[in-house]
This record gives C-alpha cells, structure tokens and sequence, in this order.
C-alpha cells in the first residue's frame, strides 16, 4: 500500500518536471479525468452523449493506471526504488549544487524521465482515440465536461453512472 503511494507521489511529482505540453494537451484542450470547475450557459446533453461522456472518462481511468503501472515498472528496471526516485527528484528539483546522488543514479533518473515522457505520450494518444472511439468530437466531450462541471445533478449523474 505505501509502495503505491509512494509511485503515485512520484508519479505525481514528475508531472512537475515534464512540460505540460508533452501531456494532456492538444488542440488548446486538455483531456483528463478531472471535470473543470466553468459553467456553461444554456447546458444541453443527451442522454446519449451522457453515456458517451461517462464511457470516455472509464476508459481514461483504465489508461491512467495502466500509466501509473508503466511509470513503476520503469523506475523498478532502471534498478531506482520508487523512494530513492523522489529523493533524486527532489534534489533535482531544488536544485542541489552538492548532490546526494551518484552519477549512476542520476543516469538512471533520467532514463525513467525519458521513459515516462514516451508513456505519458502514449497515454495522450490512447485518451484522444478514446474520445474519437465513442463518437465525440474533442470539442463536444469538452463542452460537456464543462457542462457536468457546472451541473450539480449531472455531476451526480455522472457519478452514478461511474459507480462512484
């Protein structure tokens, strides 16, 4: 359970460190599993569009863990512990002239930064397919996310719907 969070943390914290246009980026919108907090005037969705909306968001769930999966098993084969991971990013991070890390663990922290940039581009690529898959355009399902986020009744809807 700790090992989990701790890649999760890690996993989480290397977001901070890859450019954001290199995830969850395309078009000017951005394709997460979150629901944006806006409000749309005039908010119309089908039935259909609904159920179209809460399959896309299942599958990014099922993508996003299968990424987590992919990040662990990247860090485990470079020979890092998800632990010495973050303490390497967090020096990193702050910038430590005098680094605690060897040169071989730093190598390898950034053959795992390379590898999650290739999953996390291949993540992006399977949540636009996904959205093309159910048979909405990218800015249908941001409309409606948007429109769920300003709906009380949706978002519960949609939460139902999730099995949340």
């Amino acid at each position: 359970m700790f090992k989990s969070l701790v890649v999760g943390g890690a996993i989480a914290i290397v977001g901070l460190i890859i450019p954001t246009s290199a995830y969850g980026q395309f078009n000017g919108g951005s394709i997460s599993p979150t629901i944006e907090a806006e409000t749309v005037a005039n908010p119309q969705v089908s039935p259909l569009e609904l159920q179209q909306f809460v399959q896309v968001i299942k599958r990014f769930q099922r993508i996003e863990r299968y990424m987590q999966m992919q990040m662990a098993k990247a860090i485990k084969k470079e020979g890092l512990t998800p632990e010495k991971f973050m303490e390497i990013n967090e020096s990193q991070r702050q910038l430590r002239s005098e680094s605690v890390n060897s040169s071989e663990d730093l190598e390898k922290f950034r053959k795992v930064v390379v590898q999650f940039r290739e999953i996390m581009d291949d993540a992006e690529e399977k949540r636009q397919s996904t959205v093309e898959n159910q048979g909405l355009e990218l800015d249908r399902f941001l409309e409606i996310e948007k429109i769920v986020a300003g709906n009380k009744q949706l978002q519960s809807k949609v939460e139902q719907m999730l099995g949340n």
